[in-house]
């Protein structure tokens, strides 16, 4: 018995629409059971014998990327304390940082920040001329030079980093001191930046209080300058009294005969 062609077509297109849901579905699942079969096959759990050796091997910029800030926000009584606290609160702690250091080469005003582990201010180059710090460049209180000779601090507490780092001399990667008791050691430390050896002749700095200067960036800016102008003064009258000692004295008498 022949079926009317209307019924044909319509159980045609519906068996059409079934099947093509269904291949729809099935695709869907093979894909979604091969994107699972790959990522099972890519998760790897680590061998917690390994785990530490894999951190210790792993490269400088990985540990820069997983540095974390040191010190803690400013605290809204800090702001308060400013002249113009209005203004102040304009400008954020990732604004601003933790301080400052003017490089004696170009001047440029470098923002610094603190961080936790071992190289607490990652490279100290200028952003502008690329040089690195010395100890002839002038910083805020959170870089603070700390005499060569002075090697006995107090320990920090429990829990809390020592507060002392010497920077190469070579490529400017900050290193934080070893502490054995309360005697700072600065010693006998290769560069992770470079590979140079530190002999005790690296420039040394006490990582210092952040509240003057978040309380007042524009101050410690004027400080630093001032500090600059000084140093700058005593130089030139240096020069100009070795000059003087070293010119030769004048054969003329200006004595009355007598």
């Amino acid at each position: 018995m022949l079926e009317p062609i209307g019924s044909i077509f319509s159980s045609h297109r519906f068996s059409t629409a079934f099947a093509s849901r269904l291949t729809g579905v099935l695709d869907k699942v093979e894909a979604r059971q091969t994107s699972d079969d790959t990522r099972l096959s890519v998760l790897k759990f680590p061998d917690s014998r390994t785990s530490k050796e894999s951190a210790r091997g792993g490269s400088l910029q990985d540990v820069f990327d997983s540095a974390v800030l040191a010190e803690a926000p400013t605290e809204p009584y800090l702001i308060l304390e400013n002249k113009y606290p209005a203004i102040r609160s304009l400008r954020t702690d990732a604004d601003i940082g933790d301080g400052l250091w003017i490089c004696c080469h170009c001047h440029h005003e470098n923002i610094l920040r603190h961080w936790k582990g071992r190289f607490p201010f990652k490279y100290l180059r200028c952003v502008r001329c690329t040089r690195k710090l010395s100890s002839d460049c002038h910083t805020s209180e959170i870089l603070t030079p700390w005499p060569f000779g002075l090697i006995h601090a107090p320990r920090p507490a429990v829990g809390r980093e020592i507060r002392y780092c010497h920077v190469c001399t070579t490529c400017g990667l900050s290193h934080r001191a070893e502490m054995a008791g309360t005697t700072l050691d600065f010693y006998g430390v290769t560069c992770a930046g470079c590979g140079t050896s530190s002999y005790g002749d690296w420039p040394r700095y006490h990582i210092g209080n952040v509240e003057p200067y978040r309380r007042d960036p524009d101050s410690s800016f004027a400080n630093l300058i001032d500090a600059r102008a000084d140093d700058a003064a005593k130089l030139v009258y240096q020069w100009e009294m070795a000059a003087l000692e070293s010119r030769p004295s004048s054969s003329l008498n200006c004595r009355n005969p007598g």
